[in-house]
Parts: C-alpha cells; structure tokens; sequence
C-alpha cells in the first residue's frame, strides 16, 4: 500500500473491563495496532446507534485529549508567523481563533461552536506565554460542517503522539 495515506481520524472498538466501548481516535489503525490507544488520542467515545454507526447525540470529549490539545495550542500554534502578526492587533486583549473549518465562511458572524479558543496578548502585541484558554463550547463533530480541521492537521497529529508516548 506504498503512496497511500491513512486516515488519521478512525473509530475503535475496544473490550475495556467485560465492556465493549467505542471510541472516536485522532490515530491511524497502523499506529493503533503498533502501539495501543494512549488516553490522549481518544478524540471522545460515544454509544453506536440502533445501526451499530456512529451517533454523534451521544458523543462525549475526552478531557485528557483535550488538555494535550491546549499544551500543543502553548507549546506550536502560539508561535506561528500568522498569529504573531495578528496578535500585533490586538494589544491587551484576547486573540480568539475560530476552528480553520469555518475560515471560507469569514463573512458570516461565527457562532460559539466556531471558536476554538484564545490567547491573551500583551500591551506590546505578543502572545501571552502558556494562556491558551479552550472553549468547551467548541465542537469538534459539528453535525452541519463536520469535523474540526485539528483532526486533519498532521502537525497536531505528530504532536500527539510524541507527547502521548514519551518522545
């Protein structure tokens, strides 16, 4: 299968205790079988409907991917070129990020679901060190646009992984 790209996003189904439950993994199937699921990889886990297909009525986040997302907004995504520049803007204040899902819609007022988070930014616009604050009204499966574009995002993904085992 040389040239072809796994999918980074999967569903796994996994016997934990005498229980079967499904889980929602920013991890490929290669990387799964090789190493096992780290906590921080469980995007969420949800309860299959009637057809036995994901049911997003159900899905709940995992924190612990949650908390490795916000250590890697502080530790990469604050020091990208672009939100510097735009930090610049926003002198003591907070830069807030909108999920790039929704970056072709620019024109339409983003709804709470859209934001992603923020950084607080200083009195000389500079990123504030470690102040990313997520949204925990952020969706991550949004039932009308879909994914978030993180679950795409293969430097977020190599992330994750380094901090999830150890690297």
């Amino acid at each position: 299968m040389e040239g072809t790209e796994l999918s980074l996003l999967n569903i796994f189904e996994v016997e934990f205790e005498g229980e079967r439950r499904h889980f929602v993994c920013f991890l490929d199937s290669a990387l799964a079988g090789a190493r096992g699921i780290a906590p921080e990889s469980i995007v969420g886990e949800f309860t299959p409907g009637p057809d036995g297909d994901f049911n997003l009525a159900t899905f709940r986040m995992n924190p612990a991917f949650i908390n490795a997302f916000i250590r890697y907004m502080n530790i990469e995504t604050a020091y990208a070129p672009d939100l510097e520049r735009e930090a610049e803007e926003h002198r003591d204040d907070r830069l807030m990020l909108l999920d790039p899902r929704h970056a072709s819609n620019l024109s339409a007022e983003p709804t709470v679901s859209e934001v992603i988070g923020c950084f607080d930014v200083d009195s000389h616009g500079k990123i504030v060190p470690e102040s990313f604050q997520y949204n925990p009204e952020h969706l991550w499966i949004d039932p009308v646009t879909g994914v978030s574009a993180y679950l795409h995002d293969r430097a977020f993904y190599d992330n994750l992984h380094r901090i999830s085992h150890g690297e």
